[in-house]
């Protein structure tokens, strides 16, 4: 007998590309957190009275002390002059200001003047600099002198100015650097300026620069400006500081340095990428503010610098901070450690499909509800879009790993109340412990992640580090998920819909069932949440719905002329453009009548519906289509949108169902459910029904149609024909 074939297995690139695809959704996300996170250290160093103004501070150091400087509007309208005591520039005293610099230059230079301009205006202060030669007219000038120039836009009230900074053009020195280098070294404020080639080597620093670095002129020049780095950020911040760099051409913000003597300090700092007039790169022109100069200022920022501007907890930076020490002092004493890596799931889909103000309001709640089941001593961070992560020290509590997990999934259990909607959570949660999996932070945050990723596999919600779980040989769900309709995984079974009267058939609802080759049965509600989280609901739910009228129309066939077939759909497939004509379609082919169709949409799902998701709703209707609210009483929070959807049934949630016998609660509410399909003349199907006494108390209640063991468990295609015969001689 022949082996079977192995399931293909992810490689590492796909493992790398799922990661790095994680990071980047974040992305967006990150940058307007820096960016808020910036525009709150700037009003700290307002309030402590320091004249520092975002790009402003760069463009007011040079005015200081440039020979030269003309400032017009962004129509080259000239404005005024600015000037340092350099009495030979033959510009000055001749009625420069009320000209515009299209008069004092030639016809020729006109075109690269208005471009330049017009990118001021589109870009605003963020816009790169810009270094060209301005050859002014020999009418205005002794000789018609040529300068090398430097624009600079800024922002003056409410408009945008743009300062030109000038200087006699150097005929012996090709290199448009000498010129920037001759700013830099003339920039005599108390404030650091240094220039940086365009691969980020260090050109040129003033004297202020030196004495705030403790370095040396010489010992700068020539060198990367990592050689002022304090290890305390981490490769991320550089990346989003390079691409908010290159992106606008502009970056504001604080770094912590470090000076020759080994003092760490905070420095605020402002940089231009400058551009030549084909728009290369010349080089990149800094300035730097020492914040030092006050320890609560330092204090200040330093908490923003840690925090989590969205729900306030820790971030990364704080996190890794805190294991550096914490394992530093620790490592002699070998003092236990528990990390919990924590990974929200159905994040995504609500972030995608609600906005990200109602996801930021999710991850609110998330810190809060979190934050109340765990100790003072306990370090919570967030230190991604829908990730967090625990630190338990000590022996006691980092013991207490998965009583703490167990904790913190219960608490992300009940609904959350945002706005019109009633959102459900889940996590899965990842322990890497210290010292028995890792002795140092990066393998520690590692194995904690790759716990975490261990438990989305195998759809658990917690799960300890073990040195196997990397191996390639386990099965990854939501990767094979994507394969499992090429692989003949994905099955249907239909469970009967009774009338509760007669026990005649109603009809059916076509259940989706995973058979994994390794794992085995997949629970539905496991790979459901699989699907909507990774898109593949999309493909699964449209071959569901083709083979289930396929075989609606073998059962019409066959003599069942009367059954309605039930079928779950996603908001997601709702969204998609190509969904209403693959259901004019399949009831086409398959010669079915519209009504004989009814899809269903989970409680959960229609609470995210918004006003462009009715449309194909209507349209659904309007093809004679039905359409159910699944689950309902589970959490949804608007009897408007039962009108609102035109839905033509709703199904009573089993929690409820189960309750009927015993509990009176259980009994009013689906009694109140039973009477609003009543008044709204839409058909309710009781879920869930198990015994002949929840079938009498529902009946009695006016409710026409059951489903659930007592009617039928889910059967083959082949087996359901033989439960309509049944069903029609009892």
């Amino acid at each position: 007998m022949s082996e079977p074939t192995a399931s293909p297995q992810p490689s590492e690139n796909d493992s790398l590309r799922s990661q790095l695809f994680r990071y980047a959704q974040d992305l967006d996300e990150l940058m307007q957190q820096h960016s808020r996170l910036q525009q709150q250290h700037g009003m700290i160093l307002q309030s402590l009275g320091r004249e520092v103004q975002g790009d402003d501070l760069l463009t007011a150091i040079l005015a200081a002390s440039a020979p030269l400087c003309l400032i017009t509007d962004l129509q080259g309208r000239i404005l005024r002059t600015g000037e340092n005591g350099n009495k030979r520039q033959p510009l000055l005293g001749q009625g420069v200001p009320g000209l515009t610099l299209q008069q004092l230059l030639p016809v020729e230079r006109h075109a690269a003047l208005q471009a330049a301009l017009a990118r001021f205006a589109a870009q605003g202060v963020l816009a790169s600099a810009l270094q060209c030669s301005l050859p002014f007219q020999a009418r205005l000038t002794p000789n018609g002198l040529t300068y090398d120039a430097l624009a600079v836009p800024k922002q003056v009230g409410g408009r945008i100015e743009v300062h030109w900074f000038l200087q006699e053009g150097q005929s012996t020195d090709d290199s448009p650097m000498q010129f920037l280098m001759d700013l830099v070294h003339s920039a005599t404020s108390e404030n650091g300026v240094f220039l940086s080639n365009p691969f980020g080597t260090i050109a040129a620093v003033n004297q202020a620069f030196c004495q705030i670095s403790g370095y040396e002129d010489w010992e700068l020049v020539g060198n990367n400006p990592r050689i002022l780095s304090s290890g305390r950020h981490e490769n991320s911040f550089y990346q989003d500081f390079w691409l908010e760099l290159l992106d606008k051409g502009s970056w504001s913000g604080t770094v912590f340095n470090r000076r020759k003597g080994g003092q760490i300090f905070l420095e605020w700092q402002t940089i231009k990428m400058v551009e030549n007039e084909d728009g290369q790169v010349v080089g990149y022109l800094a300035s730097a503010v020492d914040l030092s100069y006050t320890d609560p200022a330092t204090r200040r920022l330093q908490t923003l610098a840690y925090t989590d501007p969205l729900t306030g907890l820790p971030n990364r930076r704080k996190l890794v901070d805190y294991l550096s020490q914490t394992l530093g002092s620790g490592h002699a004493q070998r003092h236990p450690l528990a990390l919990l890596f924590i990974d929200l799931n159905r994040f995504k889909p609500i972030n995608d499909e609600l906005g990200h103000e109602v996801g930021d309001l999710v991850l609110k709640e998330v810190a809060r509800r979190m934050g109340k089941v765990l100790l003072p001593v306990d370090l919570l961070a967030r230190v991604g879009g829908d990730e967090f992560v625990v630190v338990l020290s000590g022996p006691r509590r980092a013991d207490q790993a998965e009583q703490v997990a167990n904790l913190l999934q219960h608490a992300l259990v009940p609904s959350m109340p945002i706005g019109i909607h009633q959102l459900k959570l889940g996590a899965s949660i990842g322990c890497a412990r210290y010292p028995q999996d890792a002795e140092d932070m990066e393998t520690l945050l590692k194995h904690a992640d790759s716990a975490m990723y261990a438990a989305k596999r195998f759809a658990l919600p917690f799960c300890f580090f073990d040195a196997g779980m990397d191996s390639k040989t386990l099965p990854n769900l939501e990767f094979d998920l994507w394969q499992a309709l090429e692989r003949g995984e994905i099955t249907l079974l239909y469970q009967p819909q009774v009338r509760n009267d007669g026990q005649a058939l109603r009809g059916c609802e076509a259940l989706m069932r995973w058979k994994h080759p390794v794992v085995g049965d997949v629970e539905p509600s496991v790979f459901i949440a699989l699907a909507e989280r990774s898109g593949a609901i999309v493909p699964l739910g449209n071959w569901a719905l083709e083979h289930a009228c396929q075989q609606l129309r073998a059962w019409r066939n066959a003599g069942l002329l009367d059954l309605t077939l039930s079928l779950n759909v996603s908001v997601r497939q709702l969204r998609d453009p190509e969904f209403i004509r693959l259901v004019e379609a399949s009831l086409a082919e398959n010669h079915l009548p519209p009504a004989s169709l009814e899809l269903e949409l989970n409680e959960g799902q229609a609470g995210m519906i918004i006003q462009n998701d009715t449309r194909p709703i209507q349209a659904l209707r309007q093809l004679g289509v039905r359409i159910a609210i699944d689950d309902f009483g589970s959490s949804f929070n608007s009897l408007a949108r039962l009108n609102t959807l035109s839905i033509s049934s709703l199904k009573i949630n089993a929690e409820c169902v189960q309750e009927l016998v015993h509990s009176a609660d259980a009994r009013a509410i689906s009694n109140c459910m039973i009477a609003i399909g009543q008044a709204l003349g839409i058909e309710v199907i009781a879920q869930g029904v198990e015994n002949a006494e929840q079938a009498k108390v529902l009946q009695a209640q006016g409710c026409r149609v059951i489903q659930g063991f007592y009617s039928g468990r889910p059967v083959t295609a082949e087996t359901l024909p033989a439960l309509a015969q049944v069903s029609s001689t009892a």
